[in-house]
């Protein structure tokens, strides 16, 4: 079991919109709509360019790849 403070959410489309509210960090991809963009906490890059390793340097889950 683990703590809601503990989640990270990933999403792209405003159907994901409820996932990033619900965890205690969302980060939206950089080609997500404007909506998901405009409220996550952190916006990286797009996928096919690296998007979720740079999201993952910057919460600290790896090192830099």
């Amino acid at each position: 079991h683990r703590d809601i403070e503990d989640t990270i959410a990933f999403g792209d489309a405003k159907i994901d919109i409820p996932m990033l509210e619900y965890c205690a960090y969302g980060v939206a991809m950089g080609s997500g709509g404007p909506e998901i963009r405009a409220m996550a906490d952190y916006v990286c890059g797009d996928v096919d360019k690296d998007g979720l390793a740079e999201a993952f340097v910057h919460l600290g889950l790896i090192e830099e790849y």
